[in-house]
């Protein structure tokens, strides 16, 4: 087991629940609102619905391409364009992971988009689709009490050092400290993953990072290890979806793939031996 935090690398597994509702409706991201659907084989396509558009796709146009990987989880294609300078032009397609949340009114994750350079809408590689409300726009709430970060990131910090000496009871009480302070900070819920994957309790360690991911889908660590318990468990096609987007968007170096021995089940697999060579397009 290979365990990176603050920076913070923890362990997720999703649990066997009930399948999520299916998806539908109309969801604001970076490219627009995208009317999405679910297909009863559990395919996910999401479209334009409006003229005006970052990217000026034709209303109608399916950017949004995939199907479900397991209950939890979106992975397919997007399609997004490289906004236009002297030498940008152009669409532009890659790979795609979204966790499921809130009921199925959020989708967050990562992309791989290769711009080559120029810029896309979506900025970095992470991806948050929102689900949008019908009727009056509800009244905005009270403003939340000023996060205190500094204190939740110097707990995290003690927690880390609880993890690594094994006691991940006290720890979990730091990281719970952490997010109370600081309901927005992602990487509290990822210690917290840790702890209760410390103790094999995977259903709460995937509660956990579901609210990393939440709070910031560019939350890199949570990617590599959902491929290192897919894999474990015997999970190929989850863990390979997984690890590469990990590697593409440069959150593992493929010197650790040798290493992590939670990846021993994919050892001889020819898409993980292509992966680890480099070969991801």
């Amino acid at each position: 087991m290979m365990v990176r935090f603050c920076g913070c690398l923890a362990l997720l597994l999703l649990p066997a629940a009930a399948r999520a509702a299916p998806l539908s409706g109309k969801f604001q991201s970076p490219l627009g609102i995208l009317a999405v659907k679910e297909g009863a084989d559990g395919t996910v396509s999401g479209t334009i619905t409006e003229v005006k558009n970052p990217c000026n796709f034709p209303k109608g146009t399916e950017v949004l391409s995939g199907a479900r990987l397991d209950d939890s989880c979106v992975a397919g294609t997007l399609k997004a364009c490289k906004l236009m300078t002297d030498t940008c032009a152009g669409f532009i397609q890659g790979d795609t992971i979204l966790l499921v949340t809130k009921g199925g009114s959020l989708l967050s994750g990562t992309v791989h988009l290769d711009g080559k350079g120029c810029e896309t809408p979506i900025k970095g590689d992470a991806v948050v689709l929102k689900k949008t409300g019908s009727g009056a726009p509800p009244k905005p709430p009270a403003p939340p009490p000023k996060p205190k970060r500094d204190e939740a990131e110097k707990l995290a910090k003690e927690a880390h050092t609880l993890i690594m000496s094994g006691e991940a009871e006290e720890a979990r009480k730091k990281c719970t400290e952490a997010v109370k302070l600081d309901p927005g900070f992602s990487q509290g819920y990822t210690c917290l993953g840790v702890t209760y994957y410390l103790r094999e309790r995977y259903d709460e360690a995937f509660e956990q990072y579901a609210k990393a991911l939440e709070a910031d889908p560019a939350n890199r660590d949570v990617y590599y290890n959902m491929a290192s318990i897919y894999a474990i468990q015997g999970k190929t096609d989850e863990a390979l979806q997984y690890l590469k987007l990990s590697v593409l968007n440069g959150y593992i170096d493929l010197a650790t793939l040798n290493a992590d021995n939670d990846l021993k089940n994919l050892h001889g697999n020819a898409e993980f031996e292509r992966i680890k060579s480099g070969q991801l397009e």
